[in-house]
């Protein structure tokens, strides 16, 4: 009796586990992602192209938030941390408050969360090349309104497309993400 009590919750267990989590071959496909360039800590510069092949992570935050921000920094700083021996993973973190947020600035704010540059990159670029680039990935963000924007992480497969919106903010959303970076690189051909 108690073996088939075991069986039948172990059984259990397994199919709301399975229904719990879509299976990640539905991972959906969006559209192409925007092309962009910004500079990095180091005062380089950081085009898309380069990241052609690679599976990568977009955020939006800026240095002085003292809500949302961090939190997601600190997503993300654990991701970084998972994927720190894969070079197919890269993560772009951009300002949204370019006027504040210069490379010096943004340096300091990356050493903080333990980015290592060409692997996890925070960016500056333009208040205009910034509006374009919340536009072209549609999510909220904008230098005159720092405070709106996005908390979505945006999942980009090697080949440009965007694959998927997490959110930043929610543990359970942050392995998913971790799930769905391991399903694209697992299915890259």
């Amino acid at each position: 009796m108690e073996r088939t009590l075991v069986l039948a919750l172990t059984a259990l267990w397994i199919a709301c586990a399975r229904h719990a989590e879509p299976a990640l071959g539905e991972l959906p496909t969006y559209f192409p992602a925007p092309s962009f360039q910004g500079t990095t800590v180091d005062g380089t510069l950081l085009a898309s192209t380069e990241l052609h092949g690679k599976v990568y992570v977009v955020s939006f935050f800026f240095t002085s938030c003292t809500g949302p921000c961090p939190i997601m920094n600190s997503r993300l700083s654990v991701l970084h941390s998972l994927f720190a021996d894969e070079p197919r993973v890269r993560f772009v973190s951009v300002t949204v408050d370019p006027r504040r947020d210069t490379p010096s600035v943004l340096k300091r704010y990356a050493e903080r969360y333990g980015a290592k540059p060409g692997r996890w990159d925070f960016l500056w670029m333009s208040p205009d090349k910034l509006e374009q680039l919340t536009r072209e990935f549609r999510v909220s963000g904008s230098p005159e309104h720092p405070d709106l924007h996005t908390t979505r992480f945006i999942l980009v497969d090697g080949q440009g497309m965007v694959r998927g919106f997490f959110s930043g903010l929610e543990e359970e959303e942050a392995k998913k993400l971790e799930r769905a970076i391991r399903y694209l690189l697992n299915t890259a051909s």
